[in-house]
């Protein structure tokens, strides 16, 4: 059994909202009736592409001179070989044995009461919480050195003890749904089950694709030699990569993290370098991490088969609490747009001075963007945006600092990116980056701490409605990276200075918005094309990524060939499909919130954290509407990409004021 989270796994079956299961593979989310995530993660590892912020907001200094933060776990257990995690374990599956002896064949009965049901979700949440604890703690130790072969062993270990755990609590939601509905309908508002309604009603939802007993505990119990397997091999083939490029006349072999870097650096030619090394990296095990993408996509085929979803990205909406109409209308608002991404590249290879812009172009500095803020600086200047926000939000984000949450030091064999991870209500979530220097570490911060805080204001909440569905999740922390920018325009005076910023800020909206479209456009495809075609080539794959990705672009900039395997490197579609289109969601909902902050003032502080406080106690729909706001209306879609058509505007006003084009 996982730990509650955001996002679920290839392997994911039946999206109830409570997690179920044992371990996660990578990026995590709320897991499904057998899905096996294991704690939350809000992965920004799909996100490498965070445009700098600016120069003379920084000196620039050796990082080697600063010690980056590492996180303190030992508020869970001493270290892999403490005691304490096998008796915890050991308790935990006595623990689920005692409960199902004790409920199996009394939920689903004519005369269930209030009261013992109540009393089985308590006791329910009693043994998901003391669960989470060695999970979390393998998970988030093996994230920093996914080569360690203890921590990888105490990682599949708790896998396998979550699974005998879930055997034995597979009853339970089976049973909720099949509650006579007159029972249900008489019990379900009784004051005492009140905060379990919401919950309640979504596993009422989640049956009609349960299967029996018998088959539920089958897949849960092969779930760790199945897709979660060949995802945690795709983390590991990942992680031990080493991308080979000539600098200076030496061979340097770069983690991912670090040889993404370099496609920020202003040398036309480096970038270039970079980016062969990124594609020869990534053809190196393109046979393999092929192979595993097929074996992933066939197995939610057959699993989709077996809970009758009629698409592949059904059991995803579900799981979101998402109409799929409205899924569709943010893909097809954000796809009629892609003219708005075409139309900025044009503008930037004129300021660069290049007719031919090529994918390693992408991300080329502006004047004023450099690298190299300490890593005390960029906790500085998260503060203090969010303390323009809140003092309370700021207080929060600083105990994140001073408790030792935060794990944002490079290490060997540390897994890339960055997520927000959370355990229980009553435990403080974990945040884990990699930090490089690079500005565009500081939205890439505040992004990871508004999830953080999110968790924490969500923390009223029980464990079973703790943590929102995808879609809401990515609202904090693309809010928190909105309060950075303003703050930070705010200061500039020279307009060379403000292109800078403007451009960074809208291509790390295209990387959150059409980009993660695109992306989602491809997964359907592949699944879909894998469903009709069988096993697929790469060169198939690499097909679809490409065409998909280009349309973003039109002809403002050309993707070269080798650009077609970079599908490879991307964790999300391996751990959690059909998660990117929540990055598309949270960030024009936020561009609407935003913009009612901007209208309303400190009014707005106390309305938004009540929407973060909430967690997952309410269907997105119906969190936004309290707003005023209509998720199902095309306008408002629509209107979160005008917004950002307005900010290719001012960048091209700007660029024209300081002769730039």
């Amino acid at each position: 059994m996982p730990a509650p989270t955001r996002s679920c796994s290839t392997s994911s079956c039946s999206p109830s909202r409570r997690p179920c299961g044992s371990g996660g593979s990578g990026a995590f989310g709320r897991s499904n009736l057998h899905n096996v995530t294991l704690y939350t993660v809000h992965a920004g590892d799909n996100l490498p592409f965070r445009q700098p912020v600016l120069a003379h907001l920084h000196r620039s200094l050796d990082l080697t001179a600063e010690s980056l933060p590492t996180w303190d776990l030992t508020d869970l257990y001493a270290a892999v070989d403490d005691p304490q995690l096998e008796a915890d374990m050991t308790a935990s599956r006595q623990q689920a044995v005692d409960f199902e002896t004790k409920y199996k064949g009394t939920i689903a009965v004519d005369d269930l009461s209030a009261t013992h049901l109540l009393q089985a979700l308590l006791d329910y949440e009693s043994l998901l919480a003391a669960e989470y604890r060695p999970q979390s703690y393998a998970q988030l130790h093996y994230s920093t050195a996914t080569t360690d072969a203890a921590r990888g062993a105490l990682l599949q270990k708790t896998r396998e003890s979550g699974s005998d755990i879930a055997t034995h609590l597979v009853f339970f939601d089976l049973e909720i749904g099949q509650i006579p509905q007159g029972v249900f309908d008489s019990i379900v508002t009784e004051p005492a089950l009140s905060p379990y309604h919401h919950y309640l009603e979504h596993e009422r939802v989640m049956a009609a694709h349960n299967l029996s007993e018998p088959e539920e505990r089958i897949l849960v119990e092969t779930s760790n030699s199945r897709g979660r397997a060949f995802a945690r091999l795709a983390t590991e083939v990942n992680s031990r990569t080493r991308f080979t490029i000539e600098l200076d006349g030496r061979t340097h072999e770069k983690t991912q993290s670090e040889i993404l870097v370099l496609l920020y650096d202003a040398d036309r030619e480096l970038r270039r370098k970079a980016a062969a090394s990124i594609s020869a990296g990534l053809q190196s095990n393109s046979h393999v991490c092929t192979y595993i993408y097929n074996t992933l996509l066939h197995e939610k085929d057959v699993l989709d088969r077996l809970r009758t979803y009629d698409e592949p990205e059904a059991s995803r909406h579900l799981a979101n609490e998402l109409d799929g109409a409205i899924v569709d209308t943010v893909s097809d608002v954000c796809a009629t747009n892609f003219d708005t991404v075409a139309r900025y590249y044009r503008l930037k290879g004129r300021i660069l001075g290049i007719d031919d812009l090529a994918h390693y172009d992408r991300y080329a500095p502006m004047r004023g963007q450099e690298s190299d803020i300490p890593f005390s600086q960029a906790r500085q200047m998260v503060l203090d945006s969010f303390r323009d926000f809140s003092p309370e939000l700021a207080e929060t984000a600083d105990r994140f600092f001073a408790n030792q949450w935060i794990d944002a030091a490079l290490g060997e064999g540390k897994r890339g990116g960055a997520y927000c991870a959370a355990v229980t209500p009553d435990h403080h979530p974990y945040v884990f980056m990699n930090y490089t220097g690079n500005p565009r570490d500081v939205m890439t911060l505040a992004h990871e701490l508004g999830h953080g805080i999110h968790d924490v204001l969500a923390s009223d909440n029980h464990l079973l409605d703790y943590h929102p569905v995808l879609p809401m999740a990515e609202t904090a922390s693309t809010f928190g990276e909105m309060l950075v920018f303003d703050r930070l325009l705010g200061e500039l005076t020279d307009d060379g200075e403000k292109l800078a910023l403007v451009c960074s800020k809208v291509e790390d909206t295209f990387a959150t918005v059409f980009r993660q479209i695109a992306m989602y456009r491809f997964e359907q495809q592949a699944h879909k094309a894998r469903r009709a075609e069988g096993e697929l080539p790469t060169e198939r794959f690499s097909q679809m990524w490409q065409d998909n990705q280009q349309a973003m672009f039109g002809d403002s900039l050309t993707l070269g060939e080798e650009h077609a395997d970079w599908w490879l490197h991307i964790p999300h579609i391996v751990d959690v499909p059909f998660y990117v289109y929540a990055y598309a969601f949270g960030e024009l909902l936020v561009l609407a919130l935003y913009a009612k902050y901007q209208q309303e003032g400190a009014s707005f502080v106390e309305r938004y954290f009540q929407l973060l406080s909430a967690g997952g106690s309410k269907a997105p729909a119906d969190l936004v509407g309290e707003l005023g706001l209509d998720i199902a209306d095309r306008n408002f879609w629509q209107g979160g990409c005008d917004l950002i058509a307005e900010r290719v505007a001012q960048a091209e006003q700007l660029a024209a004021s300081t002769g730039a084009v």
